[in-house]
Protein backbone atom coordinates (compact mmCIF):
# COMPACT_ATOMS: atom_id res chain seq x y z
CA UNK A 1 0.00 0.00 0.00
CA UNK A 2 1.73 3.08 -0.96
CA UNK A 3 2.66 5.57 1.60
CA UNK A 4 0.03 8.88 0.03
CA UNK A 5 2.87 11.26 0.99
CA UNK A 6 5.08 10.30 -1.14
CA UNK A 7 2.83 10.45 -4.11
CA UNK A 8 2.36 13.83 -3.24
CA UNK A 9 5.88 14.99 -3.43
CA UNK A 10 6.20 12.75 -6.70
CA UNK A 11 3.00 14.58 -8.22
CA UNK A 12 4.81 18.31 -6.75
CA UNK A 13 8.49 17.05 -8.37
CA UNK A 14 6.54 16.60 -11.87
CA UNK A 15 4.59 19.54 -11.74
CA UNK A 16 8.23 21.23 -10.98
CA UNK A 17 9.74 19.69 -13.76
CA UNK A 18 6.71 20.41 -16.19
CA UNK A 19 6.75 24.04 -15.39
CA UNK A 20 8.22 26.72 -17.87
CA UNK A 21 12.02 27.88 -16.88
CA UNK A 22 11.23 31.63 -15.57
CA UNK A 23 12.68 34.57 -17.91
CA UNK A 24 16.31 35.44 -17.39
CA UNK A 25 16.96 38.36 -15.14
CA UNK A 26 17.51 41.62 -16.41
CA UNK A 27 21.66 40.76 -14.97
CA UNK A 28 21.51 37.97 -17.00
CA UNK A 29 20.38 38.73 -19.84
CA UNK A 30 23.17 41.83 -19.98
CA UNK A 31 25.41 39.09 -19.99
CA UNK A 32 24.16 37.46 -22.35
CA UNK A 33 23.59 40.36 -24.88
CA UNK A 34 27.16 41.19 -24.09
CA UNK A 35 28.59 37.34 -25.17
CA UNK A 36 26.78 37.82 -28.16
CA UNK A 37 28.32 40.86 -28.98
CA UNK A 38 31.54 39.94 -27.90
CA UNK A 39 31.12 36.85 -30.30
CA UNK A 40 30.37 39.17 -32.84
CA UNK A 41 33.32 40.97 -32.82
CA UNK A 42 36.03 37.78 -32.40
CA UNK A 43 34.50 36.91 -35.74
CA UNK A 44 34.38 39.93 -37.31
CA UNK A 45 37.94 40.51 -35.79
CA UNK A 46 38.93 36.87 -37.44
CA UNK A 47 37.71 37.56 -40.61
CA UNK A 48 39.84 41.23 -40.81
CA UNK A 49 43.29 39.76 -39.58
CA UNK A 50 42.86 37.08 -42.24
CA UNK A 51 42.09 39.22 -44.86
CA UNK A 52 44.87 41.92 -43.62
CA UNK A 53 46.96 38.86 -43.08
CA UNK A 54 46.30 38.13 -46.78
CA UNK A 55 46.85 41.04 -48.03
CA UNK A 56 49.94 41.54 -46.24
CA UNK A 57 51.92 38.34 -47.45
CA UNK A 58 50.30 39.38 -50.60
CA UNK A 59 51.96 42.92 -50.58
CA UNK A 60 54.99 41.63 -49.38
CA UNK A 61 55.24 39.56 -52.15
CA UNK A 62 55.20 41.83 -54.65
CA UNK A 63 57.27 44.72 -52.72
CA UNK A 64 59.89 41.43 -53.33
CA UNK A 65 59.40 41.46 -56.82
CA UNK A 66 59.96 45.06 -57.67
CA UNK A 67 62.39 45.35 -55.62
CA UNK A 68 64.46 42.68 -57.60
CA UNK A 69 63.07 44.12 -60.86
CA UNK A 70 64.43 47.81 -59.83
CA UNK A 71 67.46 46.34 -58.77
CA UNK A 72 68.28 44.60 -62.08
CA UNK A 73 67.00 47.31 -64.11
CA UNK A 74 69.62 49.73 -62.42
CA UNK A 75 72.14 47.15 -62.80
CA UNK A 76 71.29 46.55 -66.64
CA UNK A 77 71.05 50.76 -66.37
CA UNK A 78 74.79 50.94 -65.29
CA UNK A 79 76.69 48.22 -67.41
CA UNK A 80 74.80 49.99 -70.39
CA UNK A 81 76.09 52.91 -69.47
CA UNK A 82 79.65 51.47 -69.21
CA UNK A 83 79.50 50.35 -72.59
CA UNK A 84 77.90 53.77 -74.48
CA UNK A 85 81.28 55.43 -72.47
CA UNK A 86 83.25 52.74 -74.43
CA UNK A 87 81.70 53.22 -77.66
CA UNK A 88 82.20 56.96 -77.52
CA UNK A 89 85.59 56.91 -76.42
CA UNK A 90 86.32 54.58 -79.39
CA UNK A 91 84.20 57.11 -81.58
CA UNK A 92 86.15 60.08 -80.25
CA UNK A 93 89.44 58.46 -80.83
CA UNK A 94 88.37 57.79 -84.54
CA UNK A 95 87.24 61.20 -85.01
CA UNK A 96 89.81 63.42 -83.78
CA UNK A 97 92.19 60.59 -85.61
CA UNK A 98 90.41 61.28 -88.90
CA UNK A 99 90.40 65.00 -88.82
CA UNK A 100 93.76 65.66 -88.31
CA UNK A 101 94.73 63.14 -90.94
CA UNK A 102 92.23 65.23 -93.01
CA UNK A 103 94.51 67.98 -92.08
CA UNK A 104 97.61 66.59 -93.13
CA UNK A 105 95.61 65.48 -96.03
CA UNK A 106 94.45 69.00 -96.89
CA UNK A 107 97.75 70.18 -96.82
CA UNK A 108 99.55 67.77 -98.64
CA UNK A 109 96.99 68.84 -101.34
CA UNK A 110 98.41 72.00 -101.46
CA UNK A 111 101.79 70.99 -101.67
CA UNK A 112 102.43 67.93 -102.87
CA UNK A 113 99.10 66.52 -104.57
CA UNK A 114 100.89 62.78 -105.28
CA UNK A 115 101.60 62.32 -101.09
CA UNK A 116 97.85 63.65 -100.35
CA UNK A 117 96.80 60.87 -103.02
CA UNK A 118 98.89 58.11 -101.01
CA UNK A 119 97.67 59.67 -97.55
CA UNK A 120 94.43 58.92 -98.94
CA UNK A 121 94.78 55.60 -100.39
CA UNK A 122 96.80 54.79 -97.46
CA UNK A 123 95.33 55.68 -94.27
CA UNK A 124 91.73 57.07 -94.57
CA UNK A 125 89.39 54.97 -93.29
CA UNK A 126 85.90 53.89 -94.85
CA UNK A 127 83.82 56.49 -92.60
CA UNK A 128 86.40 59.19 -93.84
CA UNK A 129 86.74 58.13 -97.20
CA UNK A 130 82.92 58.09 -98.02
CA UNK A 131 82.63 61.20 -96.21
CA UNK A 132 85.47 62.72 -98.54
CA UNK A 133 83.57 61.85 -101.43
CA UNK A 134 80.31 63.12 -100.49
CA UNK A 135 81.89 66.07 -99.81
CA UNK A 136 83.70 66.62 -102.83
CA UNK A 137 80.78 66.37 -104.92
CA UNK A 138 78.87 69.22 -103.29
CA UNK A 139 78.33 72.19 -104.82
CA UNK A 140 80.72 75.17 -103.60
CA UNK A 141 78.08 77.71 -101.71
CA UNK A 142 78.09 79.64 -98.77
CA UNK A 143 75.88 76.82 -96.98
CA UNK A 144 78.10 73.93 -97.97
CA UNK A 145 79.58 72.36 -95.39
CA UNK A 146 83.78 73.26 -94.80
CA UNK A 147 84.84 69.65 -94.40
CA UNK A 148 83.38 66.21 -94.80
CA UNK A 149 83.00 66.00 -90.72
CA UNK A 150 80.41 68.38 -91.30
CA UNK A 151 78.03 65.91 -93.81
CA UNK A 152 75.55 63.15 -92.96
CA UNK A 153 77.85 61.02 -94.60
CA UNK A 154 80.57 60.90 -92.14
CA UNK A 155 79.42 58.23 -89.71
CA UNK A 156 81.28 56.02 -87.33
CA UNK A 157 80.25 52.59 -85.89
CA UNK A 158 80.94 52.94 -82.86
CA UNK A 159 78.92 56.71 -82.55
CA UNK A 160 75.98 54.24 -83.81
CA UNK A 161 76.99 51.71 -80.69
CA UNK A 162 77.35 54.23 -78.21
CA UNK A 163 73.98 55.48 -79.25
CA UNK A 164 72.02 52.44 -79.04
CA UNK A 165 73.54 52.21 -75.49
CA UNK A 166 73.01 55.15 -74.29
CA UNK A 167 69.28 54.35 -75.22
CA UNK A 168 69.05 51.06 -73.45
CA UNK A 169 70.74 52.94 -70.57
CA UNK A 170 67.78 55.15 -70.42
CA UNK A 171 65.52 52.75 -70.60
CA UNK A 172 66.74 49.83 -68.10
CA UNK A 173 67.14 52.74 -65.92
CA UNK A 174 63.40 54.18 -66.40
CA UNK A 175 62.20 50.50 -65.45
CA UNK A 176 64.32 50.36 -62.52
CA UNK A 177 62.34 53.81 -62.20
CA UNK A 178 59.57 52.41 -62.23
CA UNK A 179 59.76 49.10 -60.69
CA UNK A 180 61.16 51.00 -57.69
CA UNK A 181 58.08 53.58 -57.67
CA UNK A 182 55.65 50.51 -57.47
CA UNK A 183 57.59 49.01 -54.65
CA UNK A 184 57.33 51.79 -52.58
CA UNK A 185 53.75 51.17 -53.10
CA UNK A 186 53.56 48.23 -52.13
CA UNK A 187 55.81 48.81 -48.91
CA UNK A 188 53.76 51.82 -47.72
CA UNK A 189 50.82 49.14 -48.53
CA UNK A 190 51.90 46.70 -45.81
CA UNK A 191 52.26 49.47 -43.44
CA UNK A 192 48.31 50.01 -43.74
CA UNK A 193 48.19 46.58 -43.36
CA UNK A 194 50.08 46.47 -40.46
CA UNK A 195 48.05 48.82 -38.78
CA UNK A 196 44.75 47.26 -39.65
CA UNK A 197 45.89 43.61 -38.58
CA UNK A 198 47.37 45.72 -34.92
CA UNK A 199 43.53 47.10 -34.52
CA UNK A 200 41.73 43.92 -35.35
CA UNK A 201 43.97 41.81 -33.06
CA UNK A 202 43.46 44.33 -30.17
CA UNK A 203 39.75 44.71 -30.70
CA UNK A 204 38.57 41.99 -28.44
CA UNK A 205 40.61 43.07 -25.61
CA UNK A 206 38.68 46.10 -25.10
CA UNK A 207 35.80 45.60 -22.62
CA UNK A 208 33.39 48.19 -23.56
CA UNK A 209 31.46 47.53 -27.16
CA UNK A 210 31.73 51.38 -28.27
CA UNK A 211 35.83 51.40 -28.15
CA UNK A 212 35.41 47.72 -29.75
CA UNK A 213 34.11 48.88 -32.86
CA UNK A 214 36.18 52.23 -33.38
CA UNK A 215 39.10 49.70 -33.15
CA UNK A 216 37.01 47.05 -36.04
CA UNK A 217 36.29 50.79 -37.25
CA UNK A 218 39.82 51.76 -37.61
CA UNK A 219 41.03 48.44 -38.86
CA UNK A 220 38.76 48.75 -41.93
CA UNK A 221 40.22 52.05 -42.59
CA UNK A 222 43.57 50.51 -42.53
CA UNK A 223 42.65 48.13 -44.88
CA UNK A 224 41.40 50.39 -47.57
CA UNK A 225 44.03 52.57 -48.09
CA UNK A 226 46.33 49.61 -48.24
CA UNK A 227 44.39 47.82 -51.23
CA UNK A 228 44.47 51.86 -53.41
CA UNK A 229 48.73 51.63 -52.78
CA UNK A 230 48.41 48.02 -54.04
CA UNK A 231 46.46 49.15 -56.76
CA UNK A 232 48.75 52.25 -57.45
CA UNK A 233 51.96 50.17 -57.20
CA UNK A 234 50.41 47.36 -60.02
CA UNK A 235 49.15 50.40 -62.21
CA UNK A 236 52.92 51.74 -62.24
CA UNK A 237 54.15 48.17 -63.04
CA UNK A 238 51.91 48.71 -66.36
Amino acid sequence: MSDPSNDDAASASEEDTDAPDAPPTAEEQKEIDDEVRRGRVELLAAVLLGLAGALTAFSAYKAALTDGDALAGYTESTKATSDANSFYDDYAQTYFADKQLFVQYNLAAIEDPETATGIRELYFGPELEEATKVWEDIPTTDDSPLTPFDTDAYVVESFEDYEAASDEADAKFEEGATADAAGDEFELANVYFAVALFMAGVAALFRRHPVRYFALGLSILGIIPGVISMLNGQSALG
